[in-house]
């Protein structure tokens, strides 16, 4: 969960917000609003299990409470399973085993609300796991969801484990024995109890079973020595690719397939690689595939987004170069301007979600604060910068400046390296209206009211 507001209420509870909620498996829930009696700060708050350890005040109501309740439980963080300490192979599994036995003992005492039972009267943190048991009772569907999160994790823990072994000393001359105990998970029968992967630690395990069911399929019929150090080569070829292919299609529900390669086909698509022999792969036959449906209207954004009428990003005058850029800061001299670069590319690292935040401030702060929003990107992304931006109905003062040739006017405002996953993907600046510039501020979501009034003046 990240909470961005600049004046930080350590003891915030949900009913003191104004609140708009949007759930999603895919992307966990997104609430965005301002807080009462505090000057409308503005407050975006995002839940996704892999930004963990909010503040323990923190508790969750509503629709999808529960689970966000239970996996904020200091017993399912991810730390738990201490992948630092070494261990062989067969201890580490022999531990995961034993955590993941804990966690799913004491989430059937949730489920089952044994607010008596010793493992959750004992728990240093008990009055929490009451207050779920009490406040947020688990429905069945958000206990098989946990249920299969938690049994299924024990995948990809072995996958990092054995990323972790590959940086060893004579990791090469180790050969993996995928007779040994610690791959007795991996059996097609067990597979069959995961019925989506709506979240992303689903999607990992379902990734480490097909690469560790190839490695397996390659020492058996090919008599391949897969060592830890040479076992993350064999996966970025055409075999890998169309023996996965038929593997899901033979192994797990319809859903997981079309699923999979609508992932893959979304994140190339928003990256701006070539998407089109994955999304050939999905399931076309099946009426009205969700999934194909996204991925076709997001494809039409792609192909004609730049010609939309209702955006008009085709415009010469909104493609910069170096004369056009300082023409365009020459024309707001003397007033605050706030500039906000992003890369069309890497968006999804952060801007992406921030839209909110940042619609909220242009919307807010239009009569104060002149705001414009340039994409610094390679000349080939130009059509992502148009479908981003219309995909999300980002209806600002949009600028698409090409990185060639230009690529030193972001030096000026900030060292931070856009193009560039989890941190990158966007950078803020502020003139004042003496023509200073301050290089690399907060995002909009970080600027108390009193800090946004300041730059007005």
């Amino acid at each position: 969960m990240m909470l961005f507001m600049k004046n930080v209420l350590l003891l915030l509870n949900f009913s003191f917000l104004f609140l708009g909620c949007d759930f999603s498996l895919d992307k966990g829930v997104k609430i965005s609003g301002s807080v009462k009696n505090s000057g409308q700060e503005y407050v975006n708050l995002t839940y996704v299990p892999r930004f963990h350890n909010p503040d323990n005040s923190l508790f969750a109501t509503g629709k999808g409470a529960g689970k966000i309740n239970v996996l904020n439980l200091k017993q399912f963080q991810y730390d738990n399973f201490d992948l630092e300490k070494h261990r062989n192979i067969n201890e580490f599994t022999t531990y995961v085993d034993h955590v993941i036995s804990k966690q799913t003992s004491l989430l059937n005492s949730i489920y089952f609300k044994k607010q008596n039972d010793p493992k959750v009267s004992d728990a240093d943190n008990k009055s929490k796991i009451q207050k779920i048991i009490t406040y947020s009772p688990l429905p069945q569907v958000e206990y098989e969801f946990l249920l299969n999160r938690i049994r299924f994790q024990k995948y990809y823990l072995l996958t990092s484990f054995l990323s972790g072994m590959s940086a060893k000393k004579n990791s090469d001359s180790i050969q993996i024995n995928f007779k040994d105990e610690a791959f007795r998970y991996f059996n097609k029968q067990t597979y069959k109890k995961m019925d989506n992967i709506n979240d992303w630690h689903l999607a990992n395990s379902l990734e480490s079973i097909l690469q560790i069911e190839y490695l397996k399929r390659q020492t058996k019929e090919e008599n391949i020595k897969i060592t830890y150090g040479n076992w993350q080569s064999f996966f970025n070829n055409s075999d890998y690719e169309n023996w996965v292919s038929a593997y899901l299609k033979n192994n797990f529900n319809n859903d997981i397939y079309n699923k999979y390669y609508a992932d893959i086909s979304a994140w190339l698509m928003t990256m701006g690689m070539d998407y089109k022999k994955n999304l050939e792969k999905l399931n076309y036959d099946e009426k009205n595939n969700k999934y194909v449906k996204r991925l076709r209207n997001y494809e039409n954004l792609l192909n004609d987004g730049l010609s939309n009428m209702d955006y008009r990003l085709k415009e010469n005058a909104l493609t910069l170069d170096k004369s056009k850029f300082d023409y365009l800061l020459e024309s707001y001299k003397g007033k605050p301007l706030f500039i906000i670069f992003w890369s069309a590319q890497y968006a999804g690292a952060s801007i992406v979600s921030q839209l909110p935040s940042i619609k909220d401030f242009e919307k807010t702060n239009k009569e104060k604060i002149n705001i414009v929003n340039i994409c610094i990107d390679k000349k080939e992304h130009k059509k992502l910068w148009a479908a981003r931006i219309i995909d999300n109905s980002w209806k600002a003062k949009h600028y698409f400046l090409p990185i060639e040739g230009n690529d030193s006017i972001l030096s000026n405002f900030s060292n931070k390296k856009i193009s560039a996953f989890c941190d990158g993907g966007a950078t803020y600046a502020f003139i004042g209206k003496n023509g200073t510039i301050n290089n690399g501020i907060e995002g909009p979501f970080r600027l108390s009211k009193s800090e946004i009034e300041q730059m007005s003046k």
